[in-house]
């Protein structure tokens, strides 16, 4: 029988996996701060282009997040391939 802080190869895939996870939600909830307007607003074209050039600072403010939780994500897949095996205090400090 293992101990518990015994190294395993198999939960290498599984901090892989929650890592993965956590940045997907992040960029989820990044991209809900955008809303799109409301149909009642916009009557006409000029008024829709108006109402989506107001969104211009929330869409940067998304490509900028978006950016940094892709270099950050990019970063932990380096580290993580260079781990042969994990065990709890690594998936731990993952976290």
């Amino acid at each position: 029988m293992k101990r518990p802080l015994e190294p395993s190869a198999e939960g290498r895939g599984r901090i892989v996996g929650i890592t993965d996870g956590v940045f997907a939600i992040a960029l989820t909830l990044i991209v809900l701060e955008i809303r799109v307007p409301s149909h009642e607003a916009v009557h006409s074209e000029s008024e829709l282009l108006a109402a989506v050039m107001a969104l211009a600072p929330r869409f940067l403010t998304y490509a900028l997040c978006f950016l940094t939780l892709t270099i950050f994500w990019f970063g932990q897949q380096a580290q993580h391939g260079l781990i042969a095996k994990s065990d709890r205090r690594l998936a731990a400090l993952n976290l």
